[in-house]
């Protein structure tokens, strides 16, 4: 349990104000401005710059305490996303570097007594100072002689180095390991006995953070062995890529720099883990918005990272977030609390209970268990669309599909269009659309603009190579109400278009009395029928919701969120609406199936000049 006690005003929050936070991990969320970050610092007591001396301050009147225990500052980590974005890459470290850390350090000593305002940047690097020194010496005392200062620190290994820095360290810590197996080698050839094992020194800190790249699916690498000579490194520590084996590829390094922000922020933190942090030393670990650079795919490993090395050590990690994916891919341990604004709340926070979240968790863990699998996700995109059709019409939509087969019955029941086949259009949709066999779907897909275009880009490349593909006639078909541009190359038999006139999605070749045709009291709306300030309808008492207000007013189809008096939602979903014309449900006009006329047409040109004759089992309703 954590107490949080504000003795004076910070910023949105008023002297007084106290909250409880309960669990090992506890996730904050909230609108933007809710005061989040502002309660970070007030658990840290930053008060952050002071604009007349430029330094930052930790002295805010607040009180912390765990399960009745108070605790400052000093207990605390704090990291951001900001912190990853510039890091420095790893240094080598040596006996020289620690000679001249040794060397700084005294200097300071000699200035200012170890005075850390005299230089704040290095405020975490005094600190250690004074707490080695301390050990043996009053740190207020001027009179300690260079040598003793400086054997004190070099005999800690001790290192100068600037605060808020992730990875300088992880070089510091290779070079401990190294010292420390030379200085096993050194006892056993000055004392006999068997040859020293480096196994007995526990895991290599090179090989801890490899194991845990790979639990992460990190595609990076440190060397799982470093040559040692005179006690320390004979190279610096540096990453590599690895091939599908988990090999390394010595001609692919990495530089620090090189890597994406997702990348460097999972990366510092299991930098971090490595800090051996002591249990009585540190006791609450703050990510704030930690997560912001994280790809989806990187959630996971970062909960990984959090329960292993800092809540199994008794640390309490305390994230604050605005990803959907943070919240629902959190382990089922974690604690969930909203933030609020402080206009919309005294109590500013509460407690949210984790099956608020059940359905964003399911939908979320689905998404991201694909996009983890890249090499399924590959494989699942790539074949997508498979066929063994010398013919295959793919429509960006799953609606689109179900119309044009209806018009094109509506042309061959008067002898129109006969060359064209209704097997040749890739009926896809929902598992549940397969399951149910909604209009004859037969394949389990989802196809956006995006996506289809992408694929008949991936297909020309794929035909590029291979003549065989070639054979195969692809067509796309798009909508014209964005300004995408539809791959094709005709040489390779891959050809698209997108429907007439410019600007409309399919639903447009109908008109206006079909698209409104009711089905169970529900029918789709066009934005035009409202008005865009108020959004109401312009002749109906009906009003639009949220999600739609932004269509009012533009010639937009809208499916989702009319409601009338009493809250009761009257649109069609398109979807719906899409079954209804081809089951036959609504009564569509010839003035609208003759606006489909042109995507036939179009697909007449792209096909073999000998006609098929259409049969009669091609001719039945759809």
């Amino acid at each position: 349990m954590i107490k949080i006690q504000l003795n004076e005003k910070f910023k949105s929050f008023e002297a007084g104000f106290e909250t409880e936070l309960e669990g090992n991990l506890i996730i904050l969320s909230g609108v933007n401005g809710s005061g989040k970050s502002q309660l970070m610092n007030i658990i840290y007591g930053d008060r952050g710059v002071n604009p007349q001396t430029g330094l930052k301050s930790k002295d805010l009147n607040r009180i912390i305490a765990i399960d009745g225990n108070e605790i400052n500052w000093k207990n605390i980590e704090i990291r951001s996303f900001k912190d990853n974005i510039s890091i420095p890459e790893i240094i080598k470290y040596s006996s020289q570097l620690i000679n001249s850390s040794a060397e700084q350090a005294y200097n300071i000593y000699k200035q200012s007594g170890l005075n850390e305002h005299v230089s704040p940047q290095f405020s975490g690097s005094i600190e250690k100072a004074r707490n080695l020194i301390g050990k043996h010496y009053d740190i207020n005392r001027r009179d300690i002689l260079e040598d003793s200062f400086k054997n004190i620190l070099k005999g800690a290994n001790f290192v100068w180095q600037q605060d808020d820095v992730f990875s300088d360290f992880i070089g510091n810590i290779f070079f401990n390991h190294a010292l420390e197996i030379a200085e096993g080698q050194q006892q056993v050839g000055k004392y006999g006995g068997e040859a020293f094992d480096p196994a007995s020194l526990g895991i290599a800190p090179w090989n801890e953070l490899n194991e845990l790249f790979e639990i992460l699916n990190i595609e990076y690498r440190f060397k799982d062995n470093y040559e040692i000579k005179y006690g320390e490194l004979i190279e610096t520590p540096i990453l590599f890529q690895i091939d599908s084996t988990g090999k390394i590829i010595e001609e692919e390094r990495r530089q620090l720099q090189d890597l994406s922000d997702g990348e460097k922020a999972i990366i510092s933190l299991c930098f971090t883990s490595l800090k051996k942090i002591d249990n009585d030393d540190k006791k609450i670990l703050i990510l704030d918005e930690f997560d912001a650079t994280l790809n989806p795919s990187l959630i996971e490993g970062l909960f990984a990272v959090i329960e292993r090395y800092f809540i199994n050590k008794g640390i309490v990690v305390i994230m604050t977030t605005h990803s959907s994916a943070t919240i629902s891919l959190a382990p089922d341990f974690a604690s969930y609390y909203e933030v609020f604004k402080k206009n919309d709340s005294s109590s500013r926070i509460y407690k949210v209970d984790r099956d608020e979240y059940l359905e964003l968790q399911k939908v979320n863990k689905r998404f991201y268990d694909r996009i983890n699998n890249q090499a399924g996700r590959i494989k699942e995109l790539e074949e997508i669309i498979d066929s063994d059709n010398n013919i295959l019409i793919v429509t960006e939509g799953k609606t689109d599909w179900k119309y044009i087969l209806k018009a094109l019955d509506y042309f061959q029941k008067k002898g129109e269009f006969t060359e064209i086949l209704p097997e040749y259009f890739y009926r896809y949709g929902t598992q549940d659309d397969v399951y149910k066999v909604i209009c004859g779907t037969n394949i389990f897909a989802d196809m956006g603009e995006s996506q289809l275009n992408n694929f008949l880009s991936n297909e020309i490349n794929r035909r590029t190579g291979d003549k065989s593909r070639r054979k195969q006639i692809l067509i796309g078909v798009f909508d014209s109400d964005t300004d995408i541009k539809p791959k094709s190359k005709n040489e390779y038999n891959v050809f698209s278009f997108k429907i007439s006139p410019n600007g409309i999605s399919t639903e447009f070749l109908f008109i206006d009395d079909d698209i409104k045709s009711e089905v169970d009291g529900e029918r789709l709306f066009i934005g035009l029928e409202f008005n865009e300030r108020s959004t109401r309808h312009v002749s109906e008492n009906l009003n639009l919701g949220a999600s739609s207000s932004k269509r009012a007013g533009k010639k937009e189809i809208i499916d989702i969120d009319v409601f009338d008096s009493i809250g009761e939602n009257k649109a069609l979903s398109k979807e719906k609406f899409a079954q209804a014309v081809f089951y036959g449900v609504i009564d569509i006009s010839e003035e609208s199936w003759d606006n489909f006329r042109h995507i036939f047409e179009n697909i007449s040109c792209f096909l073999p000049v000998e006609k098929i004759e259409v049969s009669e089992s091609h001719t039945e309703e759809y």
